[in-house]
């Protein structure tokens, strides 16, 4: 299977393990999953953490680029044409970075790997998720 990571559950994953879910552990420890990370998770974490609203536990974001290059973690390419396109997924929810993820995990026919419930109304979009 190929999942898509968001922000949370790759902080969670570099940072705190223990804050994450025996099926998203499960899946993680799987060699046999593929197991993406959008760049605009890395923008989020920059502005976040430029902003103090993000800690990294004394990390940068480079170094943490760093940490998931050299992890299992693959990075998902950014397409002109998945952001020219991510309008057209319904306003149920306003955060623009989850937005994108959950365009990118539809478009790319990916199970997105999340800690947010907020995902959950565009199911009818398309959109597999795990909790």
């Amino acid at each position: 299977m190929s999942y898509l990571a968001d922000t949370c559950i790759l902080i969670w994953a570099l940072n705190q393990p223990q804050r994450l879910t025996h099926s998203v552990r499960a899946i993680l420890e799987d060699t046999a999953s593929s197991v993406y990370y959008s760049p605009i998770s890395l923008w989020e974490i920059a502005i976040k953490h430029g902003m103090d609203k993000l800690d990294l536990r004394g990390h940068t974001p480079e170094e943490f680029l760093e940490g998931l290059q050299a992890s299992f973690f693959q990075c998902l390419p950014l397409e002109a044409m998945r952001l020219a396109s991510s309008y057209r997924l319904p306003k149920h929810h306003r955060d623009p970075f989850d937005r994108m993820l959950f365009w990118e995990a539809i478009e790319n026919r990916l199970i997105l790997l999340s800690a947010d419930s907020s995902c959950e109304p565009y199911q009818a979009e398309g959109l597999k998720f795990l909790l």
